[in-house]
């Protein structure tokens, strides 16, 4: 078993193939060129990146890259499978809370104190893509942000284009895709980090298929004047979401699957959102309150090996 990580997209990437070193060395090393091609069509913090000039242009359609249409699809799967709770049309409000540059060049404080604007975000419904002509419309001067789904997206595209060469797992910054079993035919197990700083992960989790992903706001997290803001947007308000959720852990089908729910369940709350993946028996989920509590639902007991 042959690992590599380095930096893309704002997040640790962890990649781990079971293949032999001659063959496992090169197609890991070539993933830094994908994600850094990935990082130009999808980052909304570089200004000649085509999510930029798309969200920069004045045009109602727009043709766009394969993967970019992908990706925005994707997101708008998402805002229907929530109810408009995780959509892209979130990024004029995340920049009105601070974040509007790379995490790592917001310093803590030092953004000036601002009072947010109250109000619900545009609906996710006026945004079309056209993948026969591979276009995508949305109306004059709004803009979107992928995050999380793109994020979701490229650890499951690594893992299937390094899955040529054996059994493959990638992590990016928490969104985590498996290709299939081991070798052996065995889960792969990941740790679910404790959200309150604990040196022991959460749980252990062990995953033949799909993918798992963690949203939360114990990472993410800064201070505009005296107030702490956090990236977790709840487009009914425009603002950081106010949940008594520290951090959600979703297993699914998929890494995107996993994503949108986890980040769905943290804006509903503990009682809302455990109800709303209890909803969705194909969902398994680990929830962690501001008060220490740790809830799951029924269906995480198949995947647990062992908890802290």
């Amino acid at each position: 078993m042959l690992t590599h990580t380095f930096r893309a997209m704002g997040s640790q990437i962890l990649a781990v193939i079971e293949a032999p070193v001659a063959i496992a060395q090169p197609a890991l090393a070539g993933l830094r060129e994908v994600f850094a091609s990935w990082e130009a069509i999808l980052s909304r913090f570089r200004p000649d990146s085509e999510l930029s000039l798309l969200n920069n242009s004045q045009r109602e359609w727009l043709a766009v890259s394969p993967t970019l249409a992908e990706v925005i699809a994707l997101a708008l799967r998402g805002a229907a499978m929530t109810g408009g709770l995780v959509t892209p049309l979130v990024l004029e409000a995340l920049e009105h809370a601070g974040y509007d540059r790379d995490f790592t060049r917001i310093a803590d404080g030092a953004l000036p104190a601002a009072a947010l604007p109250v109000h619900p975000v545009a609906d996710w419904r006026c945004i079309s893509v056209d993948p026969l002509h591979g276009s995508v419309s949305r109306p004059s001067g709004m803009r979107l942000d992928l995050g999380g789904v793109a994020k979701g997206w490229a650890a499951e595209r690594a893992a299937r284009l390094i899955a040529h060469h054996g059994p493959a797992l990638v992590d990016v910054g928490g969104d985590i895709a498996v290709s299939g079993p081991r070798r052996d035919g065995a889960a792969w197990p990941i740790g679910v980090q404790d959200p309150r700083g604990g040196a022991d992960p959460l749980a252990v989790l062990l995953i033949a298929s799909g993918g798992v992903a963690t949203s939360g706001r114990d990472y993410r997290r800064w201070r505009q004047g005296h107030v702490e803001r956090h990236h977790i947007i709840d487009p009914r308000a425009g603002v950081p979401a106010e949940t008594d959720l520290l951090s959600v852990t979703v297993v699914a089908r998929s890494v995107t699957d996993a994503e949108i729910a986890a980040k769905a369940a943290l804006i509903l709350g503990s009682v809302a959102g455990l109800s709303w993946l209890h909803a969705r028996p194909w969902l398994a989920g680990l929830l962690v309150r501001d008060d220490g509590a740790v809830l799951h639902t029924p269906t995480l007991e198949s995947f647990l090996w062992k908890r802290a």
